[in-house]
């Protein structure tokens, strides 16, 4: 039975408050009532922190959770709740974790203004020179994110559908976030370097295994989520790429005209998530996950046993096998 995310970050269950404490006083400003009331909004939105956890787990693993593992894990939160800002006015998004998207609050110009703001609050947190030293890390991930969008819409109006530009948007817009986190975890331990390699290769198989299983829970009616997003949204996603590969010419002509179309009800997209579902399109998405979970596992193998280790393998089952 997979750990809750509870138990799996007891070692660390001090830090996270503390960095939880901190995040929201990131997330205030007290001399713009207007920006705070949007501010303190989006920190109402969280979510499983996983980015946190995994800088803290990486340190504690192979040195020591430091003060500037920390500001590293604010830095990498605030960065990714930036993108999730602009993502939200790109895909025109009304609804993010079953609250309302602060786009649709506020309007797409707040939305955008608070993203911007956010990235600065995220390098106002450099404050030594080990920081300075992480900054080609922040510097690659601000562009990265950019860089997957424009992909993703580039991939649109081509309509590519070919994994390798899948799995570049994916690495741009999620693993390397996830990357940045567990490298920020290892620059920052004051201890054994020798992994770093490695642990930048643990960081991209995590985080592309973490967003194949997102877009394989988007075709599950199970998950307590409304289905069918990325269709609605008019993303190409893998379980998507499989299903076009075992359809004939003529009827992947009629998917991506369904897929582009403005015009797709609620109930046809439920019809289209099903077959979708029940086809061998799904077994054949499980084997890459599979590929990108075990090549993370095997990474965590060759660190040294400790309780931050284990966490972290439970962290990547449960990364895995999550149903939501």
């Amino acid at each position: 039975m997979t750990k809750s995310l509870t138990d799996i970050t007891l070692c660390i269950s001090k830090e996270l408050q503390d960095f939880e404490n901190r995040f929201s006083q990131c997330l205030s400003d007290n001399e713009d009532k207007a920006l705070n009331a949007v501010l303190r909004y989006a920190f109402g939105m969280k979510g499983k922190r996983v980015r946190p956890m995994l800088a803290m787990l990486v340190a504690g693993a192979l040195g020591k959770i430091t003060e500037q593992t920390m500001r590293g894990a604010l830095i990498v939160e605030l960065l990714h709740t930036a993108s999730l800002l602009h993502d939200d006015v790109l895909d025109n998004s009304s609804k993010r974790r079953d609250q309302e998207t602060i786009n649709s609050i506020w309007g797409n110009h707040v939305a955008i203004l608070t993203g911007d703001y956010l990235y600065g609050r995220a390098l106002s947190l450099i404050k030594t020179q080990e920081d300075f030293n992480l900054m080609p890390v922040y510097a690659k991930i601000a562009m990265d994110l950019p860089k997957g969008e424009m992909s993703e819409v580039q991939a649109t109006n081509n309509t590519d559908t070919s994994i390798t530009t899948y799995l570049k948007v994916i690495y741009d817009k999620t693993a390397s976030l996830i990357e940045t986190a567990v490298l920020t975890g290892i620059l920052s331990c004051q201890g054994d370097l020798s992994q770093e390699d490695n642990i930048r290769e643990l960081g991209k198989s995590i985080g592309i295994a973490f967003q194949i299983k997102d877009d394989m829970l988007d075709y599950s009616e199970n998950t307590g989520k409304k289905a069918g997003i990325d269709i609605q949204e008019k993303k190409i996603t893998l379980p998507l790429i499989y299903y076009m590969e075992q359809s004939s010419e003529e009827e992947r002509e009629r998917i991506l005209e369904f897929i582009y179309s403005d015009s797709k009800t609620e109930t046809e997209i439920e019809e289209f998530v099903r077959k979708v579902a029940n086809s061998g399109a799904m077994l054949k998405v499980e084997e890459v996950l599979k590929e990108h979970s075990q090549k993370a596992l095997d990474i965590l193998g060759n660190l040294p046993k400790n309780q931050y280790t284990e966490a972290l393998f439970d962290l990547v089952q449960y990364l895995i096998f999550r149903n939501k």
